[in-house]
């Protein structure tokens, strides 16, 4: 009867005519004279010196049992493992157990009848398995080889297992060269089964009566190991293989990112979740299919595989079965250990996501709140409470002040109280950029869209700031066919970039600043009145420094407290005549100039007190141009008293008469105290 698990035939890498010529020897063996007995006998009981005959390692063996005390004619068992330490090692080494039990079990076929049996150890010598004849069987519990036995040097002496462990490398002890007496009847040949880094596994086993040795047995174990460690080796390529291929996947399904590889002809041959569900497609019914018509890109992406003229970051459309969509892309070649371009790479991503980096790289933040705003104007906090109501809706709002009042401040606190503080703030200057830049920097463009544009084309204000604040500073600088443009993205909530025939819906709060009368510049066709009323949803007046003198030596304060901090000063007095000369100035440039002014006397002062030596000196002179401030300031306050007058209080006659708008002059004649 076959033993359980075997096939009945010899596992591939056992030697055939070994085997045979095992048996034939093992039948027909003879008993001789033990020749290891006399040098064992002069070694391990007289401790004289080694006959030249003995093999070293087994000599190196026998002194190494004696220094640790071990006793050759003691026949007392081996230690043994307890049950459950022995199902411990079984279920921890229990590959190597599968795939030597074939092996042992065709061995048990093989050598049946001979007087042999076959064990396997674990790499610490503790014998695992232990299969043979019944009788030999009964003689090797007798000498207490059975499953559980320690067969290291250190427990059992120079035995085949111990000096096999010792030296790493197959050997065949017989007779009187084992340590203790009682193992002399035997001969045991041991080889070590290696791992795939050349680490010792465990230990396969062939022992027999002295009399029945062979010398092909220690060939036909030696075999046997190999076998089975290179099967073991295969094993755990496969399940290294196989896990590798897990993580790879997992790591590849896991990129953020979108990622779709191709070969030379276009075909997909990896595409990861990202990319499937950004697309619509079902990953394993697309592998193998044509790029182009699975997801027909643009021709941009085409021409860059058959030109090899790979890109990154350009936006790509694809017609997919989400409808059309289009990504951040980049392609990359793929190459063999030759160089040789064997496909390619493509990367997608999320508009939006892009755009997420680019705001946080960009600083596109507000920093400033309501509390920022230092003054206690009744007028400023009048426009401070009227700022912090508007901040509650997604209302449009019109800043209006002279430059240097604060309008961006003001800009950002209100964004900042809005239920988009967490969104992007974006600030661009409609003044400060060309006629010719300011379409494309609002609303961007698609690559290649004029001459000098980037071929990744760019993205405008407006996206950038998607779901925040678009904060136009000096609106009043914007062409006249730029403001059509506005309005009409202002009506439609999207946008059209330069060169693109898809508009992009977009969901963003716009605040507009002006440094003048948007009204009157209305009224003298220089703004649209349309565009007027649709960004003049709540209006801020910010009043001049010069109407808000009582305000001046808590903004000194509180400049002089931060620029002290950021330079690292300590915080000099300031003269009582400079305080006044200041209070007397009218400061053109506002709070602007104001602080320019402190941090000049700062520097110049050198931490001592400031006179009015260190100010600049048109701040000394309390009349400055007062053709242009006192007696035009007055002159205007009679013309709108004399007018009202006329038109007896109908402000708006007043205000045709004038030739200025009507909120000019309500803020005119509250100004001169009219109201």
């Amino acid at each position: 009867m076959k033993p359980k698990g075997s096939t009945g035939k010899p596992p591939r890498g056992l030697p055939m005519k070994q085997i045979s010529l095992m048996k034939k020897g093992a039948t027909h063996a003879q008993a001789v004279e033990d020749p290891a007995k006399e040098g064992w006998e002069k070694v391990v009981l007289r401790g004289e010196p080694s006959s030249p005959d003995i093999r070293p390692e087994v000599v190196r063996s026998w002194k190494r049992c004696l220094e640790m005390g071990l006793d050759p004619l003691r026949n007392v068992a081996p230690p043994v493992v307890s049950g459950s330490e022995l199902e411990r090692l079984i279920k921890d080494n229990r590959d190597l157990i599968e795939i030597a039990r074939p092996v042992m079990d065709m061995f048990e076929i093989s050598v049946r009848g001979t007087g042999f049996i076959v064990s396997l150890s674990e790499r610490t010598g503790c014998v695992l398995l232990v299969s043979g004849d019944r009788e030999i069987m009964e003689m090797a519990c007798q000498n207490f080889y059975q499953p559980g036995c320690i067969r290291d040097i250190e427990h059992a002496g120079t035995n085949a297992i111990g000096v096999c462990l010792m030296e790493g490398k197959p050997i065949q002890l017989t007779g009187a060269e084992h340590f203790n007496v009682h193992f002399h009847p035997w001969t045991c040949s041991s080889a070590p089964i290696r791992g795939g880094r050349g680490e010792i596994l465990g230990v396969i086993t062939l022992s027999g009566r002295s009399t029945g040795r062979h010398k092909h047995t220690l060939a036909l174990i030696t075999a046997a190991a190999e076998t089975i460690g290179s099967q073991h080796r295969e094993r755990e390529l496969t399940e290294e293989k196989l896990r590798l291929s897990s993580m790879l996947s997992l790591v590849f399904d896991s990129i953020a990112d979108g990622v779709i590889a191709v070969d030379t002809n276009l075909k997909i041959t990896h595409i990861n979740r990202t990319a499937a569900n950004m697309l619509g497609l079902e990953p394993e019914a697309v592998i193998g299919k044509g790029l182009a018509e699975e997801i027909q890109p643009e021709n941009a992406l085409l021409r860059a595989f058959k030109t090899r003229n790979y890109f990154s970051d350009m936006e790509i459309g694809f017609s997919c079965p989400m409808g059309h969509r289009s990504f951040m892309c980049s392609c990359d070649p793929i190459k063999d250990s030759s160089g040789h371009g064997i496909g390619a790479i493509i990367m997608l991503a999320e508009k939006r996501q892009v755009i997420s980096i680019a705001k946080k790289i960009g600083g596109n933040y507000a920093k400033y709140r309501l509390t920022d705003i230092k003054g206690k104007d009744p007028e400023l906090l009048r426009q401070v409470e009227l700022a912090r109501i508007a901040a509650k809706t997604n209302s449009r709002v019109l800043i209006i002040g002279e430059s240097g009042t604060g309008k961006e401040l003001f800009a950002q606190a209100v964004h900042n109280e809005s239920g988009r503080r967490t969104e992007p703030f974006v600030a661009i200057s409609c003044a400060a950029i060309p006629r010719d830049l300011i379409e494309s920097e609002l609303f961007g463009y698609r690559g290649g869209a004029f001459t000098g544009a980037r071929r990744e084309g760019l993205v405008g204000k407006f996206e950038l700031a998607n779901r925040g604040t678009l904060f136009l500073d000096e609106v009043n600088g914007l062409p006249l066919d730029l403001q059509a443009k506005l309005l009409r993205v202002l009506q439609q909530n999207e946008i059209l970039r330069l060169g693109d025939t898809r508009t992009i819906a977009i969901d963003v709060r716009v605040l507009a600043a002006s440094n003048c009368d948007l009204m009157t510049e209305v009224e003298n066709a220089n703004f649209r009145k349309d565009l007027y009323y649709r960004l003049n949803v709540v209006e801020i007046y910010i009043p001049p420094l010069r109407q808000r003198k009582e305000d001046l030596e808590l903004l000194i304060d509180h400049i002089m407290k931060r620029l002290c901090r950021e330079m690292g000063l300590t915080r000099p007095r300031i003269s009582a005549d400079v305080l006044e000369r200041l209070k007397d100035y009218h400061w053109p440039g506002n709070i602007r100039e104001l602080e320019n002014s402190i941090e000049r006397a700062l520097l110049l002062s050198q931490g001592n007190t400031i006179q009015r030596i260190h100010f600049p000196e048109r701040t000394q002179s309390t009349h400055v141009r007062p053709d242009s401030v006192s007696s035009l300031h007055s002159t205007f306050k009679k013309a709108v008293e004399s007018t009202l007058s006329e038109c007896d209080g109908n402000v708006s006659r007043a205000a045709r008469h004038l030739r200025i708008a009507r909120s000019t002059l309500y803020r005119k004649m509250k100004e001169f105290g009219l109201a």
